[in-house]
């Protein structure tokens, strides 16, 4: 196993604890998710490790997928086992939504989001964080990644889910809340998700006192090293993440079939 499998086989099933299905359950090792079609993460099958040893695991969890009346979805990544992408592709699956994995030091994203908050200058922006999102933050979390209402029920239940330790955090400014975001800490690692900042006040330098709230939180919960996965086609994120100090560490991607 090379460095950067090793990596990612350590993250996955951390990064899957941060988003914690409202139905689940092992085939073997990998892990079957369903939660009403919202979102990808939340209804695909984590495909870490070695194929299971049933022959018939991809009729059984298509048969699980159609049962749910939901496409069958696969969280392909360098963890999954060899030649599981091209299998998937044969089968009729499309490739969907290629995302990073990337990974920095604690300390040094802590430093170098320090140093961008003070040439920032941001001295009226206020920092609020719970141990869980009240009715605001679920409300700006919502307007922020502009997702309908009928999104509400579902995100209140996966925050409810998500393990401890975990903070939701929110930059207010005049009132107004500016960005959001969770952090949660396993062991050594922070993940941090729902990071979004307002769209009128992007490249203001908002990103960078967000990710300095998030990692400073992580680190006084113990992390000393954290993650995020990114939509790999969203560049500003990316960019700033790598300004940051992050690296990626892998690649993933979805594989869908509609048809089943």
């Amino acid at each position: 196993m090379n460095k950067e499998t090793d990596l990612c086989s350590t993250i996955e099933p951390i990064a899957s604890n941060t988003w914690p299905a409202e139905a689940s359950h092992h085939l073997e090792h990998w892990l079957v998710r369903a939660s009403q079609g919202v979102t990808k993460r939340a209804n695909s099958v984590l495909a870490i490790g070695e194929y299971p040893k049933d022959p018939q695991w991809l009729a059984k969890i298509e048969q699980f997928y159609l049962s749910q009346h939901l496409p069958a979805i696969f969280h392909v990544s360098g963890a999954s086992p060899a030649g599981l992408d091209e299998r998937l592709e044969a089968e009729g699956y499309s490739l969907d939504t290629p995302c990073l994995l990337m990974s920095a030091s604690s300390h040094e994203v802590a430093e170098r989001a320090y140093n961008k908050r003070i040439q920032q200058a941001h001295s009226a922006v206020t920092t609020v964080w719970t141990d869980k999102p009240d009715a605001d933050w679920l409300a700006a979390f919502l307007e922020l990644e502009q997702f309908p209402e009928e999104r509400r029920a579902f995100y209140a239940g996966l925050f409810d889910r998500m393990p401890e330790a975990k903070g939701f955090v929110k930059l207010l400014q005049d009132g107004q809340i500016l960005a959001l975001g969770t952090a949660l800490v396993e062991g050594e690692w922070a993940g941090f998700v729902n990071v979004v900042v307002h769209e009128n006040h992007r490249g203001k330098g908002i990103g960078y006192l967000l990710m300095h709230a998030l990692t400073e939180w992580s680190m006084e919960q113990g992390a000393q090293r954290q993650y995020l996965q990114v939509v790999a086609s969203n560049q500003p994120a990316v960019s700033l993440y790598e300004k940051l100090g992050y690296q990626a560490s892998s690649g993933y991607h979805y594989r869908v079939k509609y048809d089943l």
